[in-house]
C-alpha cells in the first residue's frame, strides 16, 4: 500500500516542476550554459538504481509512482541529450570531474557501511543496497552544480524558479517523513531522513547565497561568482574559498560581449549571443569612475608609446 499525504504530493510536484523548468529554460535560451553535466549524470544514476522496482511492480499498484518514476528517468536522460547533442557546451574543468569522482566514490564506499548499520533493524537485499546508494549519491548530486556556478561568470539558464522547486522538493519530503513518523503508521526511515537533510542543507545554503548576492541581477539568467559563494556557510567549507582562475574561453566570451561584429545588441530584451551567452551580462555594472580611470590609464600608455617613438626617431643617424 502506498502512503500519501499532502507533503508527499507537494514534494513530487516540486520535483517534477524542477525538471520541466530546467528543460524549458534550456530550450527557450537555446543553451545549457551553467548546467552541470556531472550533476545530471548523477541524477540518472540515482533514478536508475532507486527505481528498479519498475521491473517487477505492476503499474496498477500506484499509477502515481509509475508515471513519476518513468518521468524522472526519461527527463534526466533527455537533459543529458540536450547538453551533449543539441546545445553541446560545458565549462566544467578537471577540478569539477575530480570532485564528481570523489562524490561517486564516497557514495560507493559509504553504502556498505550504512547497510551494516541498518542490518540491526531489517534484512537487506540487492535492491535495498542500490536504494541506499541512490539516497547517499543524491545527497551530494548538487555539489558539482554548485562548483560549476562558482566558476561561471556569464549568465546561465539556472534561475530562481528552478532552485526554488528543486530545494522545496526535499523540504516537503522532510515534512512528509515527520507526518508519517507521527501518524499511526509510525514509519521512520533514518537513511532517507539523514541524507535528505544533508541534501536540503546544500540547497538552503546555496539559495541564501543566490538571493543575497550583490553582483548582477539578470533578466534571463543568473551569475554567482566566487565572492558570492564564499559567503555561504556550507558551500564554502565543502568547495573551498575561491577559484581565482577563469579559463580563456570564458574570459573571451565575456570580453566579446561588447564587440558589435560578433554579438547582437543587448538593448531592449536581454538577448542571448552566440552559443547562448548573454551579451548584456555586465551591462551597467562598471562604475563610471572606473571607466574614467581606465580611460586615463589608456591615455597615459598611449602617450608613453608616442614618446618612445619620438626617442627612437631622434636616435636614428641622419643621412
Amino acid at each position: 500500500m502506498i502512503h500519501m499525504n499532502i507533503f508527499r504530493v507537494l514534494g513530487d510536484v516540486s520535483h517534477t516542476a524542477s525538471k520541466c523548468i530546467l528543460i524549458w529554460a534550456i530550450h527557450s535560451n537555446r543553451s545549457a550554459e551553467g548546467v552541470s553535466l556531472i550533476t545530471q549524470m548523477f541524477y540518472v544514476a540515482v533514478f536508475c538504481t532507486r527505481y528498479l522496482d519498475l521491473l517487477w511492480v505492476p503499474p496498477r499498484v500506484s499509477w502515481w509512482n509509475f508515471i513519476l518514476k518513468n518521468f524522472y528517468i526519461i527527463s534526466s536522460l533527455y537533459i543529458i541529450l540536450l547538453m551533449t547533442r543539441v546545445y553541446a557546451r560545458t565549462r566544467e574543468r578537471e577540478k569539477s570531474w575530480r570532485l564528481g569522482a570523489y562524490c561517486l566514490g564516497g557514495s560507493i564506499v559509504l553504502t556498505p557501511v550504512v547497510i551494516v548499520i541498518n542490518l540491526a533493524k531489517q534484512r537487506t537485499d540487492f535492491s535495498d543496497i542500490l536504494w541506499t546508494f541512490s539516497i547517499i549519491l543524491e545527497s551530494v548530486c548538487v555539489v558539482p552544480q554548485l562548483l560549476l556556478l562558482r566558476q561561471t561568470t556569464v549568465p546561465t539558464v539556472i534561475d530562481s524558479f528552478y532552485l526554488l522547486t528543486l530545494g522545496s522538493y526535499r523540504g516537503f519530503y522532510i515534512l512528509n517523513w515527520i507526518v508519517r513518523a507521527a501518524s499511526s503508521e509510525h514509519h521512520f526511515e533514518w537513511r532517507a531522513v539523514l541524507f535528505g537533510i544533508i541534501q536540503t542543507a546544500f540547497y538552503v545554503d546555496f539559495a541564501w547565497v543566490y538571493w543575497t548576492r550583490q553582483r548582477v541581477k539578470l533578466r534571463n539568467g543568473g551569475v554567482v561568482d566566487s565572492d558570492d559563494l564564499s559567503r555561504g556557510f556550507l558551500v564554502s567549507r565543502v568547495l573551498g574559498r575561491g577559484d581565482p582562475g577563469i579559463d580563456d574561453e570564458e574570459r573571451g566570451a565575456g570580453d566579446g560581449a561588447n564587440d558589435d561584429d560578433t554579438a547582437p545588441s543587448s538593448r531592449g530584451g536581454g538577448k542571448w549571443g552566440l552559443r547562448g551567452i548573454s551579451v548584456s551580462a555586465d551591462e551597467g555594472v562598471i562604475d563610471p569612475r572606473n571607466k574614467a580611470q581606465d580611460s586615463k590609464v589608456r591615455d597615459d600608455e598611449l602617450a608613453g608609446i608616442m614618446d618612445d617613438d619620438e626617442s627612437d626617431e631622434d636616435a636614428r643617424p641622419h643621412q
